[in-house]
């Protein structure tokens, strides 16, 4: 009880010293909206000269993304006079270049103290050999007379020197399966979500038509085809070291000679498939089928394999200790009134 005491008692001298740190800290936050001149430069990374920008948009982040100024064709910066911004608020500044969405965070009280926002674009190449996959995962989901499909990619642009790959070079191209339907395809790479319609490609795969900038994005391709059985291709024109497959639910039958069963895989909603390695321009076959009907048939891909037991594991979860101090401070309030009255 005692050791129970002093962590209380411990507890409550920081949340008093929390408290007081963010009140100092919070006194350099002014409430009110201020007046400055936004100045946004836009510059080109690979000469570090100025350049010309179709558009330039400075926005409020929150529950809506609200715009604070906005300008077009600027040459090399602009300059928004005597706007009103919050000093401790974050602002996007995004910029068109050729076409292409560049965005950068920039401080209020950055913009209140006379500095610059600066943009950098990038100079455009339709040359992938820069581009890494770092994440591959293909879901399939169990629907009424159907199948969705969703395979969620993160690449990462690590093009040297820094380049920008064009929509138009198709820089993600993947497999999917004949007869897909109601295609979605969504690129994450800033804060505004982008949709894309996928374009053939002589090879046989479907080409995504988004421009990717140096650094990471997510893009989502998602799908239905319709029948009990479902065959399709695990295929990209970029190498993946590492990729996955999962299916809901658990019981479906999944066949495939380059998947192994994930055996650590504790949440038995969905069963988890390992993918060895994809070359570049690869593809491996894979089938998912209703419960028991791949063993019933002749072309089974792959032995069978025991299927682990479905019961779930539920982590336990740690709670703050709140009847500890609560008893804590009704003990120290005691303490003080018997104190007090001797």
């Amino acid at each position: 009880m005692m050791h129970r005491f002093f962590v209380a008692a411990g507890l409550l001298a920081a949340i008093a010293w929390l408290a007081g740190a963010g009140a100092a800290a919070s006194q350099d936050i002014i409430l009110d909206k201020l007046s400055a001149d936004l100045t946004v430069r836009v510059v080109n990374a690979t000469t570090n000269q100025p350049a010309r920008a179709e558009r330039v948009l400075i926005r409020e982040p929150g529950a809506v993304m609200t715009t604070v100024a906005e300008g077009f064709h600027v040459d090399g910066a602009i300059t928004f006079p005597q706007v009103e911004i919050y000093n401790y608020k974050p602002y996007i500044v995004s910029t068109w270049v050729d076409g292409v969405d560049y965005h950068v965070e920039h401080r209020g009280q950055a913009f209140l103290d006379g500095k610059a926002a600066t943009v950098y674009a990038f100079e455009l190449s339709t040359d992938p050999a820069g581009l890494v996959v770092t994440g591959l995962n293909v879901l399939v989901r169990r629907r009424e007379a159907a199948y969705s499909l969703e395979y969620v990619l993160q690449v990462d642009n690590q093009t040297r020197p820094q380049r920008t790959l064009t929509a138009a070079s198709l820089p993600v191209q993947l497999a999917l399966p004949a007869g897909i339907e109601q295609v979605d395809v969504q690129v994450s790479r800033g804060p505004d979500p982008l949709t894309a319609r996928l374009q053939p490609t002589a090879a046989g795969l479907h080409g995504v038509p988004v421009a990717l900038p140096p650094g990471p994005a997510r893009v989502a391709v998602r799908g239905v085809v319709n029948g009990d059985r479902l065959e399709f291709n695990v295929g990209l024109n970029l190498a993946a070291d590492t990729w996955s497959l999962l299916v809901w639910p658990a019981e479906l039958e999944v066949g495939s000679f380059d998947l192994d069963r994930d055996r650590d895989n504790r949440y038995s909603e969905f069963d988890r498939w390992i993918g060895r390695p994809l070359t570049a321009g690869q593809q491996v076959r894979v089938t998912v089928d209703l419960p028991h009907a791949i063993a019933t048939t002749t072309d089974t891909i792959g032995p069978a394999q025991p299927r682990r037991p479905t019961t779930a594991r539920v982590p336990q979860q740690r709670r703050f200790p709140w009847l500890t101090v609560v008893s804590a401070i009704v003990l120290l309030g005691a303490y003080v009134f018997w104190r007090r009255s001797r």
